[in-house]
């Protein structure tokens, strides 16, 4: 079995070493402006010299206080592609090693690591993207496993900790709380999961640069874009209307704290389901995905694949930077590529095409909803 677990993690990392130095995308330069700034000493005042010319700082100060830190530790003996994607990796693994850790049983905890040492969707959006939504899906599943280990209050502050750098697992805060019996125990359960959040953004308030630039992230809109108008103006607003639904039916039910890992899951479905969603962001629910692959395979196994076949193909209807012309470091003219779909001389509908390709995902993600909420009550 340990003969197993080595190869997987060194085949895992030669994987995402190479990809990091063979790729690069241009996102990458806000995460080398705000390292840069910070490795100079500038912390409390990074926004301040955010350039418009090479990139905006629009994401929250933690994740340029991780690559001041590494800018700083290695800034002079590694190249900058790696140097970028570097910090990434100690998250990447400790989701590995939190997957193994969730299983009793020795062969399924085998399985869950190597499929998340071996899945594309973290390799492609960590390692070739150079994307830092690892970061807070690492403290989403610590979340899970500190819940499944009772210690509710450092679920919340690790919850708290993948909120400060993006802000969507303050939809998973809600049923954290209904695991507390109190009133008391949920006011601290709610106090140490907004306290990262709190203390990373305090001594950026009174930046004009910061609350323009990142305060409020822009990508949020995304999910009040579905709606079904109502008259004039208004609309209802289907991702937040579902979310409360959710919520409302969660109340009241009996959670048992080892199989929490699916109430975390549901409400991120609901989030792409109604969500033009940037590709990096699967990897929030891919750890659910693959806990629920090995545990409740015959179950899983369908639903999981169209999600997971959906996301893939969606990428060829994104911009050529985010496929082809993320190699240019090995050859330089695909910084010009065209989509694939002109190499191919074919010309598909790209509005139908992404329809098609989402309404494959909901279904898969509907189904796991169904499947997956709790259904006794505490009667």
């Amino acid at each position: 079995v340990m003969r197993n677990f080595w190869i997987i993690l060194i085949v895992g990392v030669t994987l995402r070493i190479v990809l990091s130095l063979v790729t690069f995308h241009t996102d990458m330069l806000a995460f080398k402006l705000g390292g840069d700034i910070v490795a100079s000493g500038k912390i409390f005042n990074l926004y301040d010299f955010s350039n418009q010319n090479i990139a905006v700082l629009n994401y929250p100060p933690p994740i340029y206080w991780v690559h001041g830190l590494v800018n700083f530790l290695f800034g002079g003996i590694l190249a900058i592609g790696l140097l970028i994607k570097l910090p990434y990796l100690v998250f990447d693994l400790l989701i590995g090693y939190l997957l193994f850790k969730l299983f009793t049983q020795r062969r399924q905890a085998m399985i869950a690591f190597g499929l998340w040492i071996l899945n594309p969707v973290s390799i492609y959006a960590t390692y070739m993207m150079g994307q830092f939504d690892i970061i807070p899906t690492f403290f989403t599943v610590l979340s899970i496993y500190l819940v499944a280990k009772k210690r509710l209050i450092l679920a919340a502050l690790a919850l708290g900790g993948g909120i400060a750098f993006k802000i969507y697992p303050v939809f998973l805060l809600i049923p954290l709380l209904f695991l507390s019996k109190t009133f008391w125990d949920k006011c601290k359960i709610l106090s140490f999961a907004i306290l990262p959040y709190v203390l990373s953004i305090a001594p950026y308030i009174g930046s004009a640069s910061f609350r323009a630039q990142a305060l409020f992230a822009s990508q949020a809109d995304k999910s009040l874009n579905a709606k079904i108008p109502v008259s004039g103006g208004e609309a209802i607003l289907l991702f937040p209307a579902c979310l409360m639904i959710f919520y409302f039916l969660l109340s009241g039910k009996k959670l048992d704290k080892l199989f929490f890992w699916k109430i975390y899951l549901i409400p991120l479905l609901l989030f792409f389901i109604f969500t033009h969603y940037h590709p990096q962001w699967l990897i929030w629910i891919t750890p659910f995905l693959i806990i629920g692959l090995v545990s409740e395979f015959r179950k899983a196994v369908l639903p999981a694949a169209l999600i997971f076949t959906s996301w893939f193909t969606s990428l060829f209807f994104f911009d050529p930077s985010l496929t082809l012309g993320m190699f240019t470091p090995i050859f330089a003219p695909l910084q010009n590529a065209q989509s694939i779909w002109v190499y191919l001389n074919l010309h598909p509908d790209y509005n139908l095409a992404r329809s098609l390709i989402q309404t494959v995902f909901v279904a898969g993600s509907f189904y796991l909803i169904y499947y997956h909420f709790p259904r006794k009550n505490n009667a």
